[in-house]
């Protein structure tokens, strides 16, 4: 990769709907209310129990039951001036103070800690710290996990984990950073050294608690461990601390794929156990404070009776079970009034929950629901207020693909033996062609007339089609000026599966067999959790019906799929699936009948390439068919040729400040759109959107823009996930703010 950077983003706009509450709002909880993606809680000395809900940049106190909101704060004080009046900007984790009414609020996107002091119902702004150099130490750049730990002469220190922490000289190790209790900054340190000599440097450190002893529990979620250390030992050179015991209570080996969820990101010290929410199978593992496995917590059991809920769709009454039955994505949990009274998190559903636990002395313990808050971010847009999304993961257009360098092929040269060679196979090609053209001539103008009639077909250039994951639906947009009006009514007519992530378009050269509307495309979604390809057509009234049976099968074997995540179609109907927890890339025919074949497996192979796992997550098709696939785990692009054949790859690991000239500094990229000759790549980690023009061998970067640290009206994301790009514009699905954001470039 080579060349400069310059500006070459500009916000347009964004749609899906935020928070509705005004700051100055108290009283009981109203009926409509919802979160969205609330991550970090805590329970204070009056038992008031703060939620920082994230995804709307405000922190909320409510009272014990989650019955009623004590305050809404979107700044720590509200309408002041000076540190206090900075709005919260991403809000993650929140620890209160054992000894005095003080809650410790990380507010990841101003670089500060918070702090809040409390008397009954009043509420006021202390102090803010950590956002400026301070005696030696460099101000916070991710301030995720704090936690308040008591010293040996009574008093208190704070403990923060610096996520993303870097300089020029420290390129890779993050840190966590000591302050005293009134914000001076002590030390920090960078590795946690072993008893018998071992190193765990610390790579993205989140979750951060600690117990009555004073050590420290750090939830290393780079590194897939969960760290113990003393948090008074002394720190040595280089910024490393000596554990006085073995530091690793808790290890994964790395996920096989982004999807794989078994990330530890939050760790949490209650009474004489540690807890730590580790996202296998909606789970939360209890341990000993020395570590061994206690307990597992995963179902739960509602204490209420519902009312009536509302079925949009036929998985609706799934949804509500699976709700009901289980923990979904735990993120926190924190202790409640009582011994067996706990909190805990779901940033997936955009919920907390209430929780009784009886029996942590047994393996598998059985918690009781008392009352949950959140509900499941779906409600229809009113008044010029657009719908909800609940995880939104993708967004696609309808246009035609542009005409690509290369001509058309005959993919036959590829099929199975047993369809190349099969005469009852050709026989059912031949009449496929035979019948398709006879129903175009009798009810092709029909059915599109009635498309017209209905405007299907004239809103098909402006529309943008949305997986709302969490809701398990697809929603609907119109562009307008760039502006973007959500669709009355459903879009979909038919079944859609829980943990469909991403989408792409197929536009057939010719109908294909069993097309009510001939010409028009087909739109396929992939399926994480059955490992399963479902596709929809477009009907006369303008909906998507299910077109065939999907097609894949979970597991490991040729044909076989797990966890499917970005999806490309040729012109030619190949079919390029990123078939993630297979390491792999997997290539498939839609053939005229409809029918659509596996073709083979492929993975990055190139001669002189380092021997490592191959992590794709997203894949793209350039303006000469070759196949762009992100490579996440190993921070590169890689290009293939349409057969599969490895051509050539770039990037490196690094972290990108905006304004560098190097582009080729990726952390994690997940998710990419080619624009002609152009494609735009985002840099998970770096939390960075970047423009490269394609050339025959390489990349040359024109810019990038850094938007984790905006303002969602500024064009701020959290969590990107699948893009779509076109005619100079790209959409951004955003699965944790539950928006989509739009650029121009």
């Amino acid at each position: 990769m080579s060349g400069g950077t310059q500006a070459v983003f500009q916000h347009v706009t964004l749609y899906g709907q935020t928070a509705q509450e005004s700051p100055d709002f108290k009283g009981p909880v109203p009926d409509n209310f919802t979160f969205n993606s609330p991550v970090g809680m805590c329970m204070d000395r009056q038992q008031h129990v703060w939620v920082c809900d994230t995804g709307n940049n405000r922190v909320l106190v409510l009272d014990k039951n989650l019955s009623r909101i004590i305050r809404v704060l979107t700044s720590p004080a509200a309408g002041g001036k000076g540190e206090g009046g900075v709005p919260f900007r991403m809000p993650f984790h929140v620890c209160p103070h054992p000894q005095k009414n003080l809650v410790f609020i990380t507010d990841m996107g101003n670089s500060r800690v918070v702090v809040m002091e409390y008397a009954d119902e009043q509420i006021d702004f202390a102090f803010a710290f950590g956002n400026q150099a301070d005696d030696g130490g460099d101000p916070l750049q991710d301030p995720n996990g704090v936690t308040v730990v008591m010293q040996p002469d009574g008093k208190y220190n704070i403990h923060v984990n610096d996520e993303f922490f870097h300089t020029e000289t420290e390129k890779l190790r993050n840190r966590c950073v000591r302050y005293d209790e009134n914000g001076c900054y002590v030390d920090e340190f960078r590795t946690v050294i072993d008893p018998d000599g071992s190193r765990h440097d610390l790579y993205w450190p989140q979750g951060l608690s600690s117990d009555a002893e004073g050590n420290l529990y750090i939830a290393n979620t780079g590194s897939y461990e969960i760290l113990k250390c003393a948090a008074d030992a002394p720190i040595g050179d280089d910024y490393t601390i000596r554990a006085k015991e073995p530091v690793v209570s808790h290890r994964f080996s790395q996920p096989s794929g982004l999807g794989m969820l078994n990330i530890m990101r939050f760790v949490s010290v209650i009474g004489e156990r540690v807890f730590v929410p580790d996202h296998i199978l909606n789970t939360i593992s209890v341990y000993s404070l020395d570590g061994k496995p206690e307990a597992t917590l995963c179902g739960v059991r509602p204490s209420w009776n519902h009312g009536e809920e509302p079925v949009h769709s036929l998985s609706d009454p799934f949804y509500y079970a699976a709700e009901d039955a289980a923990l979904l994505n735990p993120y926190v949990i924190c202790q409640g009034e009582a011994p067996d009274i706990f909190f805990v998190s779901e940033p997936f559903s955009s919920r907390v929950v209430k929780l009784r636990i009886p029996h942590l002395d047994h393996k598998l313990p059985l918690s009781q629901v008392i009352t949950a808050l959140g509900a499941r971010r779906d409600m229809p847009g009113v008044a010029k207020i657009d719908p909800q999304f609940n995880c939104v993961t993708a967004v696609t257009g309808l246009q035609p693909n542009a005409a690509k360098a290369e001509p058309a092929r005959i993919p036959d040269a590829e099929l199975p033996d047993y369809l190349k060679l099969n005469p009852f196979q050709r026989w059912y090609m031949d009449l496929s062609k035979t019948m398709t053209s006879e129903y175009q001539f009798w009810f092709g103008d029909w059915s599109r007339l009635l498309l017209k009639a209905g405007g299907g077909e004239a809103s098909a250039e402006a529309l943008r089609l949305t997986v709302d994951a969490g809701n398990w639906r697809i929603k609907g947009y119109r562009e307008c000026d760039d502006t973007f009006q959500s669709l009355d009514g459903r879009m979909l007519d038919g079944y859609f599966l829980p943990g469909n992530l991403a989408m792409t378009v197929y536009h057939p050269k010719e109908p294909l067999l069993g097309q009510l509307c001939p010409g028009t495309p087909l739109i396929l979604v992939g399926n994480f959790n059955f490992g399963t390809i479902s596709m929809y057509q477009i009907g006369p009234f303008g909906r998507l019906l299910n077109y065939g049976v999907p097609f894949g099968f979970y597991g490991k074997g040729d044909g076989c799929l797990r966890g499917p995540q970005g999806m490309a179609v040729s012109d030619d109907g190949e079919v390029f699936i990123v078939d993630s927890l297979n390491n792999r890339m997997a290539k498939w025919q839609i053939l005229q009948t409809g029918q659509t074949v596996f073709i083979k497996n492929f993975v990055w192979d190139a001669p002189g390439s380092e021997s490592s796992t191959f992590t794709p997550t997203d894949v793209a098709l350039d303006a000469r068919n070759r196949v762009v696939v992100t490579d996440q785990f190993n921070n590169r692009i890689c290009f293939f040729d349409r057969d599969g054949t490895s051509l050539w790859c770039c990037g490196k690991e690094g972290y990108w400040e905006e304004g560098e000239p190097d582009g080729d500094k990726l952390m994690l990229p997940t998710s990419l759109a080619i624009d002609g000759d152009l494609l735009i790549l985002n840099d998970l980690v770096n939390r960075a959107l970047k423009l490269f023009r394609i050339e025959e061998r390489g990349l040359t970067f024109m810019g990038g823009i850094s938007l984790f640290k905006l303002s969602v009206d500024e064009g701020g994301v959290w969590m990107p996930f699948f893009m779509y790009a076109r005619d100079g514009q790209v959409n951004i699905a955003d699965s944790t703010y539950n928006i989509v954001q739009v650029f121009k470039y």
